[in-house]
């Protein structure tokens, strides 16, 4: 009894056993099945919001990306086919008369042939030295390679085609000589067929033939008949001729029988007006305007431009290390119902600048509004003797008319004869990446390291060159966007350029906004080994680092010189021209983007030697393919020096506290007014007026999706730069107290030397900040080279220039 019960107690077990197998076996299939190259392969909690194609979710992508990746590719679905018949064999079904070891074997060996059959393309096409393995697999791409290289091409796809017909034989058990008679009798089979659809498709045509002539026949008959009866009488319309100009008179024709004078007249009044009414309605649609549209309002409306996008993921090319741009997928789409300026809000908002300017004596007249995703532009113009001067003093009394957070005034607006007024919008709409992107103006603007900076006051996409700034410098106050800015300047190059053709060089004192750029190391990030990190944070590794792009620079502009070309395209192109014949020394310069978030916070701590390597990059380091985005949120005179300042002529100033920052910024008022969340100004390089500018929002889920596909590319070599050697510039604040500084003999001699003991004395013969002077002049008190501070006194001087001498 004991025996039984233990046997129906493993049937179901073994049952229970079979159907989770055949869930699991669904799920798995259904995972291979749709498979999309692009989902994230992460089990983070990030993940989750993510887009991800695939039909069991993140778990499904990422099981499938490692079986189809590193197996055997799509034929891998044969797995959980297996995993389904193992579960059949645990529900006691009887599915074959075969073992399932063979089957097994068999499905194995399927699966195998067609992995290498799928591989086999790009194996011939690359003479066996493949890069990547899909949608092969590693196993079946390995084979297929291997075949290439050791029998050749013919042989390679000659070995496997027997392979497979062999294969083909033992599975179906097939005999060769059925088959060639099989074959055989299909062919006469398909020639008979062929035969007789060209008999039949003969006989259609002589058939068709025949009916047309018919027809032809029967009309001939019908035709005269027709002509013998009497026309019938058409009613005749009233008659109006009017000419090009309206200038001659109406024909009316003569009155009918049985009608009174009145009713002819009338009839021919609404007869004109008629016309008139059609004439208008034809001209006012072929100059483009409705006759009921902008006369009512009073101004024309210019609508929020709409922009067709295009397919990105299309256009883009593969470079030449088999690189895959990260597709437009991973970005937000922007909500389908967006808000928009409705028509009753812009003549309301026309109607009470006109009224509140009138209240003051200024007479203008709104001419013009053009309507966009967050301000709104309306062009006034002035009536005749009015000033400029009394519209702008205005601006904070028509802020409270209107009930608007801020507006900014144009006064005039470049190339028109009217003062511009921009009104933020009740409900802003926020601007994207993804639109951005699918732009013509980004995706065919033909730049080398184009930037979406975001969108203007009508909606129209904004691309610039970084390569013709040549710098940027980004201020704004916390909050303002400043992050998210540099984020998009970010992304748009990784969506535009590959990492054979641009590097970063990230600093980031704050720690958090750049350190998730830090698995790019392997493929966008310049970075040096001697440091302890990728995105700088430290103080004293950003010296260096700066140290090192100037040595950088200064290498380039001796490879430039001997081959005597004046930047880096022409460079490259004599490079890539040279062919075969081009040295080691001569290789493909990638464009270098130095990126430092917080430049306050690095001038604070080694002003000088922070400031030194900026000014020469900014003013040597364009002909070399080297350009600085610097940002920071404190625009004060002490952080954009005038040395800086002068050698950044594009600038982006996002929202500030005072006019004063402003100024500083963009050498005039208006930044204060911004408001916040994006809203920025922008100074292209040659222009004094600066350009409005809605920068798009990035969230740092699109960045996270962005660099994990980069991550999965196949990695590149580190980009090496020089080192710089210890001096000066080398030092920086994190030194530790037990490290002399390089610098302390020479200032322990000129202490004594002088016998003059103050940090403003070492600042100032020595060139240095005032932190590692302070620093220097603790080193020497410990030494007993000088006493303590003694308040606004220098400090005494304990040993003579003699007891110094003795000292070395």
């Amino acid at each position: 009894m004991k025996k039984k019960k233990t046997k129906t107690q493993l049937s179901k077990s073994g049952q229970a056993w079979g159907v989770v197998l055949i869930g699991v076996a669904l799920l798995l299939l259904l995972a291979l099945v749709s498979y999309h190259i692009n989902d994230p392969v992460q089990l983070t909690k990030a993940a989750g919001s993510l887009k991800v194609r695939n039909w069991v979710g993140p778990l499904g992508a990422y099981v499938s990306y490692y079986l189809i990746q590193w197996t055997l590719g799509y034929p891998i679905v044969v797995l959980p086919i297996m995993l389904f018949l193992f579960a059949l064999t645990l529900l006691n079904i009887r599915f074959s008369q075969h073992r399932l070891g063979g089957i097994y074997l068999i499905l194995t060996a399927w699966a195998v042939i067609f992995s290498v059959a799928l591989a086999m393309p790009e194996a011939l096409r690359t003479a066996g030295h493949l890069r990547e393995y899909y949608p092969s697999g590693l196993i079946g791409g390995w084979i297929a390679a291997k075949l290439v290289i050791f029998l050749g091409e013919f042989g390679a796809v000659a070995l496997l085609a027997i392979v497979a017909l062999a294969l083909l034989i033992t599975t179906n058990q097939i005999e060769i000589a059925k088959l060639v008679h099989e074959i055989g009798r299909l062919f006469k089979e398909a020639r008979e067929r062929w035969a007789e659809r060209r008999v039949q498709a003969k006989i259609k045509r002589e058939e068709k033939k025949r009916l047309k002539a018919e027809r032809k026949a029967k009309k001939k008959r019908i035709v005269p008949e027709q002509e013998e009866e009497p026309p019938e009488k058409m009613p005749v319309e009233p008659e109006i001729d009017i000419d090009e100009h309206l200038g001659q008179k109406e024909k009316i024709p003569a009155q009918q029988e049985g009608e009174p004078p009145v009713k002819e007249s009338e009839q021919a009044a609404e007869s004109v007006q008629t016309s008139l009414d059609d004439i208008l309605n034809v001209l006012s649609q072929q100059d483009g305007k409705a006759p009921d549209g902008d006369d009512e309002m009073g101004f024309e409306v210019k609508e929020q431009a709409q922009e067709a996008e295009l397919d990105y993921d299309q256009l883009v090319k593969e470079s030449v290390a088999k690189y895959r741009f990260p597709s437009t997928d991973l970005l937000f789409d922007p909500p389908a119902n967006a808000p928009v300026v409705t028509r009753e809000e812009l003549r309301m908002n026309a109607e009470t600048l006109e009224m509140k300017l009138g209240d003051f004596g200024v007479e203008a007249k709104v001419v013009r509004v053009t309507a966009g995703p967050v301000i709104t532009l309306y062009e006034l113009q002035p009536a005749p003797g009015v000033k400029i001067s009394s519209i702008v003093s205005l601006a904070n009394d028509l802020a409270l008319a209107l009930e608007a957070k801020g507006i900014r005034i144009i006064a005039p607006i470049p190339g028109k004869a009217a003062v511009g007024i921009e009104i933020p919008n009740r409900r802003p709409q926020t601007v994207y990446l993804k639109p951005l992107i699918r732009s013509e103006k980004f995706s065919q603007s033909g730049f080398e390291l184009p930037l979406a900076l975001g969108k203007t006051i009508n909606g129209e996409t904004y691309v610039a060159d970084l390569t013709k700034m040549p710098h940027i410098l980004i201020a704004g106050a916390t909050g303002a966007g400043k992050s998210v800015g540099i984020n998009t300047l970010i992304m748009s190059l990784l969506y535009a350029v590959d990492p054979g053709k641009v590097k970063f060089v990230m600093v980031d004192p704050k720690k958090l906004e750049l350190s998730v750029y830090r698995d790019l190391r392997d493929h966008y990030l310049l970075w040096r080994p001697d440091l302890d990190e990728e995105v700088i944070t430290k103080p004293n590794n950003a010296v260096s680092m700066l140290n090192s792009i100037v040595l950088e620079m200064e290498k380039r502009y001796n490879l430039l010189a001997d081959l005597g070309a004046r930047n880096i395209v022409e460079y490259n192109k004599r490079v890539q021209n040279a062919g075969r014949k081009k040295d080691k020394k001569h290789q493909l310069l990638p464009y270098i983007v130095v990126v430092v978030d917080e430049l306050a916070d690095l001038m604070i701590v080694a002003a000088k030697e922070v400031e030194a390597p900026i000014a020469r990059l900014a003013q040597m380091a364009r002909a070399v393919g080297i350009h600085l985005v610097v940002a920071t949120q404190r625009p004060s005179v002490d952080v954009i020096t005038g040395v800086i300042k002068a050698n950044f002529p594009a600038r982006i100033a996002y929202q500030v506290a005072t006019k004063v920052d402003s100024r500083t910024v963009i050498d005039m008022n208006g930044a204060e007014q911004l408001l916040g969340n994006g809203d920025m100004l922008f100074i292209p390089p040659g222009r004094h007026k600066p350009i409005r500018l809605q920068n798009p929002f990035v969230s740092t889920e699109e960045v996270e999706a962005v660099i994990a596909h980069i991550k999965r590319q196949q990695k590149l070599p580190n980009y090496a730069v020089p080192q710089p050697a210890p001096s000066r510039s080398g030092f920086g604040a994190d030194t530790g107290g037990d490290v002399r500084d390089p610098l302390y003999k020479e200032a322990r001699a000129i202490v004594v030397q002088h016998q003059q003991g103050s940090i403003s004395f070492l600042q100032r013969r020595l060139q240095i900040g005032y932190s590692r002077a302070a620093r220097l002049m603790d080193q020497l008190e410990e030494d007993g080279v000088v006493g303590p501070p003694d308040g606004s006194k220098p400090r005494e001087v304990r040993i003579t220039l003699q007891e110094l001498q003795d000292m070395d």
